[in-house]
């Protein structure tokens, strides 16, 4: 599998002069956890919900400040045609649950551990609706299995 596999949701976006209240905006009105800073057309950072609770609200900073002020440094990216295991290595060694999906220099998506997790238990599934269907009907030319009884 590759990135893109993962990748369902588009980016949120904002930008470096952006206020922490329009940020939480955002947010809320996007049902995301984290939003991509974006200085022009280059991803420059990350701000999450964690960011605005830990850094904004739990210091009294003001609403109108800028996310550049609160935002994580860097963008951790994954490139859309990489493998599956690149994307897990990613989170594993950054230990984050989010990452930008690029095409190019371009961010084209966000794909979360979340994403991940739900769409394996997705594979997993069909997988076990196939091999519950192969027990219970048998192959031609296999025995069938002796009938249930009360």
């Amino acid at each position: 599998m590759r990135v893109e596999d993962f990748t369902w949701r588009d980016p949120v976006t904002v930008d470096v002069g952006t206020t922490i209240v329009d940020a939480a905006e955002l947010l809320a009105a996007h049902g995301v956890g984290a939003l991509i800073v974006l200085d022009g057309q280059r991803p420059v950072g990350v701000v999450t919900d964690r960011d605005l609770v830990t850094r904004c609200l739990a210091v009294g900073m003001a609403p109108d400040s800028r996310v550049d002020a609160v935002m994580s440094m860097g963008v951790i990216a994954v490139d859309r045609h990489d493998e599956a295991e690149d994307l897990f290595h990613l989170f594993s060694t950054h230990a984050v649950r989010r990452a930008a999906v690029v095409d190019h220099d371009r961010v084209v998506g966000v794909v979360s551990l979340d994403d991940v997790l739900v769409s394996i238990a997705g594979e997993l599934s069909v997988v076990a609706n196939v091999m519950s269907a192969q027990i219970m009907f048998p192959h031609a030319g296999d025995s069938a299995p002796p009938p249930a009884r009360a």
